[in-house]
C-alpha cells in the first residue's frame, strides 16, 4: 500500500489519563458515525529478544477513505510476557490519507521462549487483528554474546540515535544510521563512555568492538582513535586494554588472564574526526 500522507503523532491535542488517551474537543470517528478508517498491520511476525534492548517495532497503518478527516483509536493488548510501548493510540487521520504509527513490542529479561500475540482493535468495538511475536531468551553460557540486548547505558546519546543501537546484533557499518549503532551526544567533548551490564559476575574471554568503518565513513576518518576497555569486578573498574591511534573498524581484545566482571565499558578518549564517539557494535564473549 502506498502511503499518501503521514502525520506525526500527536496530530491533535491529547491528554493521557490513567493510560487512556482522551481527545480534546472532538469525538471519535466511531462516535460521529463515519466508519471510514481501516487498520492494516504493515510488519510481519516479529522476533524479540527477552532483554532491555531486544524489542522490535510493530508498524500499523490507519487509512481514511472518506472525504472528511476522522479521529481513530487503536486499543492494544499484549499477551504476557509481552510488553508494548502503548496501550492505546489515538490520532487524527486526514481525508483520503494515511497515518503510520509504530508500537514497540518487547519482553522482560528472563522471559521464557515462545510465541505470543499482540491484539489490536480499531475502536472499542471495531475489527481486531492479532500480530504474532516470537520471544527468544537472552543468550548465556559458553559461546554466547553476553552484551546482546543489553542492558546498556552511556554517558550521553545523540538525539537521533538510541543507546541500544550498539548491542542490537548488527555489526554492519554500511547500515550506520539512526537504525543501528551508537553516537554520543556531546560534540567535541571527551571522554564518552558506553557500558554493558550483566547483573552477575561473568567470565570474560573476548571483547569485540566495531567502530564506524564503511565506504562512506572509513574508520581512519570517523572511527574511534583512542579508547580504553574496562571491566567492573569486585566493585572496581580495571583497564584490560588501552588502544591509541586506531584506524581500523574491528578490534578484538582478549583479557589475559580471563577476568570475571559484572560490566564492560568502553571509555572513548578521542575519535579520528574529533567530534563524536561512534560504536557500531560491542560484543562480549564467554568462550568456555
Amino acid at each position: 500500500m502506498s502511503v499518501r500522507k503521514i502525520i506525526a503523532l500527536p496530530a491533535v491535542s491529547l491528554t493521557a489519563v490513567a493510560g487512556v488517551v482522551l481527545h480534546a474537543g472532538a469525538a471519535s470517528a466511531a462516535e460521529q458515525g463515519r466508519g471510514s478508517v481501516t487498520m492494516t498491520l504493515q510488519s510481519g511476525p516479529l522476533d524479540v529478544l527477552a532483554a532491555p534492548c531486544g524489542g522490535e517495532p510493530l508498524v500499523v497503518a490507519l487509512t481514511n477513505s472518506g472525504p472528511e478527516g476522522a479521529y481513530a483509536d487503536v486499543f492494544i493488548t499484549p499477551e504476557r510476557p509481552l510488553v508494548t510501548s502503548h496501550d492505546v493510540i489515538s490520532t487524527y487521520v486526514p481525508p483520503d490519507g494515511d497515518v503510520v504509527v509504530r508500537v514497540q513490542v518487547s519482553a522482560p529479561l528472563g522471559s521464557a521462549g515462545g510465541t505470543h500475540d499482540v491484539s489490536l482493535r480499531l475502536g472499542p468495538h471495531g475489527p481486531r487483528q492479532d500480530a504474532s511475536v516470537t520471544v527468544t531468551p537472552k543468550p548465556s553460557g559458553p559461546g554466547a554474546n553476553l552484551a546482546l540486548g543489553g542492558p546498556v547505558n552511556a554517558s550521553s546519546t545523540h538525539g537521533n540515535f538510541h543507546v541500544c543501537g550498539a548491542v542490537d546484533g548488527n555489526t554492519d557499518s554500511e547500515a550506520w544510521s539512526t537504525r543501528t549503532g551508537w553516537n554520543d551526544g556531546t560534540r567535541t567533548v571527551f571522554p564518552d563512555t558506553y557500558t554493558v551490564e550483566f547483573g552477575a559476575p561473568q567470565p570474560i574471554d573476548r571483547i569485540v568492538l566495531y567502530t564506524l568503518d564503511s565506504a562512506r565513513y572509513p574508520a581512519a576518518r570517523y572511527g574511534l582513535r583512542d579508547f580504553d576497555v574496562q571491566v567492573l569486578g569486585g566493585g572496581e573498574w580495571t583497564t584490560v586494554s588501552s588502544v591509541r591511534g586506531n584506524a581500523t573498524g574491528r578490534l578484538e581484545i582478549s583479557p589475559d588472564p580471563v577476568v570475571s566482571a559484572t560490566s564492560v565499558r568502553v571509555v572513548a578518549l578521542a575519535s579520528n574526526s574529533g567530534d563524536y564517539s561512534r560504536i557500531v557494535e560491542l560484543e562480549v564473549y564467554q568462550d568456555s
